[in-house]
């Protein structure tokens, strides 16, 4: 029997500032502190609403339709987007970049194409309360690693794992919960997770921001499709 988590999060987080995921152009060590929440606050962008177009979503609101937005939103982002380190393309460790940019790049981390796809998922009419960007790590073969993935509850009220890093979406969607157990190959473990409103921590254990932000500044590596 699954339990679970609760991918709508646990409590919010009021300290939101990131320090040092944005860098003044030009300059590498100036560092723009910045709210987490603006990385998810492209929902009205007339460019994120081109790349909606590109898409041909249905126009109406009917049962079936918010899922198939989120799916062709998914496939979208893993086919267009390329899976590049910070490191490789910008000699840094760790950078975020905004939707706009990485569209523009056509290239992003996990990061970088997690917050791409949820401000795709939230303009395409879907509510913010069933999209959740996750940051957390997973356990692998060859150890532990920082990473961020997106949620999406459908519209059958399941949460699902949408994996950014993929080369393209899978057929379906599949329930997020079986991706947290033990014994997998590679084991979601969330910490955090935000929408374009709050962050909240994922887990009832006193755990620090900070925390996490520490262990991105090792290489990062794309999930492979399970």
């Amino acid at each position: 029997m699954i339990t679970g988590c609760n991918w709508a999060g646990e409590e919010i987080v009021r300290d939101t500032i990131v320090y040092d995921k944005r860098v003044v152009i030009g300059s590498s060590g100036i560092l723009i502190p910045t709210d987490i929440r603006d990385w998810l606050s492209h929902t009205h962008s007339k460019v994120i609403a081109r790349a909606l177009e590109e898409m041909a979503l249905p126009a109406s609101r009917e049962a079936g339709t918010f899922d198939m937005r989120a799916w062709r939103s998914w496939d979208y982002v893993t086919r267009s987007i390329d899976y590049v380190t910070d490191k490789s393309s910008f000699g840094l460790e760790d950078l975020w970049l905004f939707p706009e940019e990485t569209l523009m790049l056509g290239k992003g981390d996990c990061e970088d194409t997690s917050f791409l796809l949820a401000s795709l998922l939230m303009a395409s009419g879907i509510s913010e309360q069933c999209v959740r960007v996750v940051l957390g790590r997973v356990a692998s073969p060859a150890g532990f690693y920082g990473h961020a993935w997106v949620v999406y509850q459908c519209e059958s009220g399941q949460w699902c794992l949408l994996e950014t890093t993929l080369e393209s979406a899978p057929p379906s969607f599949t329930p997020a919960d079986p991706f947290t157990l033990p014994g997998n190959q590679y084991q979601y473990q969330p910490q955090f997770c935000l929408n374009s409103s709050h962050l909240w921590s994922m887990t009832r254990m006193k755990t620090e921001f900070a925390d996490y932000l520490k262990i991105r500044v090792k290489p990062q590596q794309p999930v492979p499709s399970e």
